[in-house]
């Protein structure tokens, strides 16, 4: 009886504060799942909690050390690798490395936009490397459009695409220097954002689509101006 209250308690301390996240409180719930992991450092939901906060807050540091956390409590699962890529997405050097971790987060979960989009940005990111040889600079690039490409098809072939999938295809289209297309997902974002469910709304993505909706917007003005 004692072992299952417990079970209650830390479920609904996980929920209570997933709720705080997406209601946009990223650091005062940060705080707070960081003091329940040091009560409970093996609690694997909070631990990948705690990495989707420090993406947000860019704490590279921290997000290195809960992602090592994540893959040391549950190898087989693909969140810690993506995290892991994520922090060695744009360190100087490493990019090798996060492609092999987002290759990691792939082969356990195929057909992740999220995954597949990282992994596109790294290519990108090593395609724009001035330093790099033009053939594999060139290479990278492919890479890249395949991978965007891929998330693309991928959500729409979704039954139903969300505010989420919408904000990946945008963005997406952005990279592929197709603005007037993205505006239009970046307009399905927010419907969908409107029309969904209270308790799915993550006020945080909210942000994003409107931060990447006006980002947009400024791009195609300069565009009609020049």
């Amino acid at each position: 009886m004692g072992k299952e209250k417990k079970k209650v308690v830390k479920i609904n301390t996980c929920e209570s504060l997933k709720a705080m996240y997406y209601s946009g409180k990223v650091k005062a719930s940060l705080n707070r799942i960081i003091a329940e992991l040091e009560k409970d450092p093996e609690n694997l939901e909070l631990a990948l909690l705690a990495c989707q906060c420090l993406v947000r807050t860019k704490d590279i540091d921290k997000l290195s050390f809960y992602a090592d956390v994540v893959i040391k409590l549950a190898p087989k699962i693909a969140e810690g690798y993506y995290y892991k890529g994520l922090v060695l997405q744009h360190a100087k050097g490493k990019e090798q490395e996060a492609l092999k971790n987002f290759n990691e987060a792939l082969i356990l979960d195929p057909d992740n936009t999220t995954y597949l989009k990282s992994k596109a940005n790294t290519h990108f990111l090593l395609y724009t490397d001035y330093h790099l040889p033009l053939k594999f600079a060139e290479k990278h690039r492919a890479k890249a459009e395949d991978g965007l490409l891929k998330v693309v098809e991928l959500i729409e072939q979704k039954e139903n695409p969300d505010y989420a999938d919408f904000l990946s295809i945008a963005d997406v289209l952005i990279l592929l220097s197709k603005g007037i297309q993205a505006k239009k997902y970046y307009i399905k974002a927010v419907d969908a954002y409107n029309a969904s469910d209270e308790s799915n709304q993550d006020k945080n993505i909210y942000k994003d689509i409107i931060k990447a909706q006006n980002a947009c917007e400024k791009l195609l003005d300069k565009i009609i101006e020049e």
